[in-house]
């Protein structure tokens, strides 16, 4: 079997990762994997994972809209899929899904919503309508719909976009991290061994609402509170975050889960956040906004603590995580449950069956 993957842009973040994690995997179980992409856009880095990864580059290809360099970035995609004779196409977030079932396609495609852009506040109301009407012409050409999480997949059935189905739920699934010591990690980032340390791992962008993050460290002046990744709202939030907020830049995500005590997720919008993930893997509890798909990762009371999208709320359930002895209880559960649920394994052999299904479906 050969599927090739397409996605506009392999930027430092989840989407990476849970993508080098399925094709590697795919590969590895016998599943021939190319993995087409285009390039990142300035104030963003692409993930050094593509180095190790099976790659076709699509010059003209970006997450930018521009009709004469979407119409070359297509047929630059046309001439790989000649070349690579895929039996089955697997197109990852909107541009790629665009650009690869624009036009008659004689196999299979399989799309998936790494996220959606129902509550992004990036979109205003024509912008999404837009998009919905867009959505939902191109999952009629999909022969399946995969989300990140089942309230992912709700929340686009009720927008109108497919049918019921034509999804599946597929959890991102990780490699173990490799931790290292705590201590001497902190002491190289200038943090204190005794310092209860809650960590923030994402993009700086509007979505992600990493303003909260110095809202909360205003209202909570003995945690450190540490934030690590790279984008376009880096800069501002680094001018206004309040002293005990350590803004890192982009870092290597096993040495983060290494030094903290808490997650932190302040999205407005989300799918299942990897880093979320990567946390419970750690054995590290996590305080989200309740948004996506995210309490299918993070059991409210049990693994973390769930909160409205609201900067004090998020407070409060911070402040409860650092009471007693819940961090140990919790992170013990959410290390468990991680292990269990959200292996690279579980996710690769899910994507086989769907694969195999669907062109089983073609064959008859």
């Amino acid at each position: 079997m050969r599927v090739l993957h397409v996605i506009a842009r392999m930027n430092v973040g989840g989407t990476a990762t849970y993508l080098a994690n399925l094709v590697s995997g795919l590969n590895i179980n016998g599943v021939e994997s190319l993995l087409a992409i285009g390039n990142v856009p300035k104030g963003e880095t692409e993930d050094s994972v593509v180095n190790k990864l099976p790659i076709r580059r699509i010059a003209k290809l970006s997450r930018e809209i521009s009709l004469i360099n979407d119409w070359k970035a297509h047929k630059e995609l046309a001439a790989i899929i000649s070349e690579f004779e895929p039996h089955l196409i697997h197109s990852h977030t909107f541009k790629a899904g665009v650009l690869v079932r624009f036009g008659a396609v004689k196999v299979p495609i399989v799309h998936s919503f790494h996220g959606h852009h129902l509550y992004d506040p990036e979109f205003g109301f024509f912008k999404r309508s837009l998009l919905n009407t867009v959505e939902r012409r191109l999952a009629k050409k999909s022969s399946a719909l995969i989300t990140i999480g089942n309230r992912v997949r709700d929340e686009l059935l009720a927008a109108g976009i497919g049918e019921p189905n034509q999804y599946l739920s597929i959890a991102p699934g990780i490699q173990e991290l490799k931790l290292g010591n705590r201590d001497a990690i902190r002491n190289k980032f200038g943090i204190s061994n005794n310092a209860k340390v809650v960590l923030w791992l994402g993009r700086f962008t509007e979505v992600k609402r990493p303003d909260r993050v110095a809202e909360i460290g205003k209202e909570l002046p003995e945690l450190t509170f540490v934030m690590a990744g790279g984008g376009e709202l880096f800069d501002s939030i680094k001018y206004k975050a309040p002293k005990n907020v350590l803004i890192l830049g982009v870092q290597d995500k096993n040495e983060m889960w290494s030094i903290a005590d808490l997650g932190l997720c302040t999205s407005d919008s989300e799918g299942m956040p990897l880093s979320l993930i990567e946390a419970q893997m750690a054995g590290v509890p996590v305080v989200s906004t309740d948004v996506g798909s995210v309490s299918e990762i993070v059991q409210d009371a049990e693994t973390g603590f769930l909160a409205p999208r609201d900067s004090k709320e998020l407070a409060k359930q911070i402040e409860l995580a650092f009471t007693g002895n819940s961090l140990t209880k919790m992170g013990k559960a959410a290390q468990e449950r991680a292990k269990s649920l959200f292996t690279a394994e579980v996710m690769v052999n899910a994507h086989i069956e769907l694969y195999k299904k669907t062109l089983d479906k073609v064959a008859r």
